[in-house]
């Protein structure tokens, strides 16, 4: 009666993972339902494909049927956070399996890529991403034409800074220095609401990448 055995009360992932190795079907259930909006909304935010969301999904779910060893749990046994990094990595390999650049973010010199996995997560658990991706598009509304411009290209559209220079008729220098401007005018408007928002632009200017490769 493996496959049927009665789900455990309340369990943490760490031992649902374990009832999931012995092949109880319920402790499975249990675990999907558990975080499949969480990790569906996370995959869709980046992809904004429903069947790229689905594909993705569906691998994780027969993977962990397969091989629930894999995953890890924290020290409150929970296993969200191993999941959505795990996660982040699959949409990475989706993109990088179409030949696609992924990100184009070289000559960003004021540090707006160092955030750590913990710090990513935290944030978009803590903010809501929706309201500052809001935000953000009235901060750039309001920037100069050529920053505007330079922003579009080098964030929403992923080109490198040579072909942002090259489609705007402008030097690399300029391009990266609008492109700075644009970063800096962001972080300051949304300080007086957002603490850390050095962290928080950083991701959210992540998630805007992702989220503009589909």
């Amino acid at each position: 009666m493996g496959n049927f055995a009665v789900p455990i009360m309340n369990p943490t992932d760490y031992k649902l993972l374990k009832e999931i190795k012995s092949g109880n079907r319920p402790a499975f259930m249990t675990f999907y339902d558990r975080h499949w909006n969480t990790f569906y909304s996370f995959i869709f935010a980046r992809t904004k494909s429903k069947d790229i969301t689905e594909e993705i999904l569906q691998k994780l779910w027969v993977r962990i049927l397969e091989d629930a060893d894999f995953v890890q749990t924290d020290e409150q046994q929970n296993a969200k956070n191993y999941l959505l990094r795990f996660l982040h990595f699959r949409i990475v390999d989706q993109y990088k399996s179409k030949e696609q650049t992924l990100v184009n973010v070289e000559n960003l010199d004021d540090e707006t890529f160092e955030l750590t996995d913990s710090e990513y997560f935290e944030i978009l658990e803590e903010n809501d991403i929706g309201e500052l991706f809001e935000m953000i598009n009235q901060i750039v509304s309001q920037l100069s034409s050529t920053e505007q411009k330079v922003y579009d290209l080098r964030i929403r559209k992923n080109m490198s800074v040579n072909e942002t220079a090259e489609a705007l008729g402008l030097s690399n220098k300029t391009v990266s220095n609008n492109l700075s401007k644009s970063i800096t005018e962001i972080r300051k408007q949304l300080s007086p609401k957002y603490k850390s928002s050095k962290k928080l632009i950083s991701a959210l200017i992540w998630l805007e990448i992702m989220a503009n490769m589909s």
